[in-house]
């Protein structure tokens, strides 16, 4: 159920407070979590938001997309990738034989940053707690990160570039993941050359999800 009283974009009458929440509860379940989530005015993104954009699929899922944040049709829509790089996300799910309504898909912020630029390390920092909380609900097993700032949150040093493609083993929550990196569909929209690229790596996925189930 919507939660009332908390503003939650441009043009919402509620008086807009910085700051809150001040610490991201946990929840029960991902529907939970989302309505804390609408209200959040943690970072310096949320002033000029139209609407968080939350998460969309399943929770618990097996795959989990993280990109890097909305752009200006997810922060229309309030869903992520539904502008050009999600067509191409569902043509490289269709492709691969994967269903995308089973699959979690989120970025490392749920907030438009202005003129899509990339996110800054302190606003990356106040939606940590919101990503950690949506990993923990979804206990995905293969995680896929879609671009530069969505693979150095889980592993900082990493370059896109030189591991695209290259399964790794991350530890989340005392569980042992696969963590698969993949340029971002807005890249490889905006470089042709990269869109082959792309294709390759993801086709990489159902292998990966053929794998012995882990313990959930």
């Amino acid at each position: 159920m919507p939660k009332s009283g908390c503003w939650r974009g441009k043009g919402d009458p509620t008086p807009y407070i910085p700051g809150i929440p001040e610490k991201v509860p946990a929840a029960t379940s991902i529907d939970e979590l989302f309505v804390e989530m609408i209200c959040c005015t943690r970072c310096d993104l949320a002033p000029s938001r139209t609407q968080v954009v939350v998460g969309t699929g399943p929770a618990p899922a097996r795959l989990m997309l993280v990109g890097e944040a909305p752009g200006a049709q997810e922060d229309a829509a309030g869903r992520p990738f539904v502008g050009r790089a999600g067509r191409l996300l569902d043509r490289l799910f269709e492709a691969n034989g994967l269903d995308r309504g089973e699959a979690y898909i989120t970025n490392i912020v749920a907030c438009r940053p202005p003129g899509n630029r990339t996110p800054r390390v302190r606003e990356i920092r106040a939606h940590s707690p919101w990503l950690e909380e949506q990993l923990r609900l979804v206990r995905p097993e293969v995680i896929v990160t879609l671009g530069r700032t969505a693979l150095t949150y889980f592993l900082p040093e990493a370059r896109v570039t030189e591991i695209r493609g290259t399964p790794q083993t991350i530890e989340k929550s005392g569980r042992s993941l696969t963590l698969l990196p993949l340029f971002h569909p807005a890249a490889a929209l905006r470089r042709p050359e990269l869109v082959p690229v792309l294709e390759e790596d993801f086709a990489k996925i159902p292998d990966l999800l053929a794998r012995p189930r882990s313990g959930r």
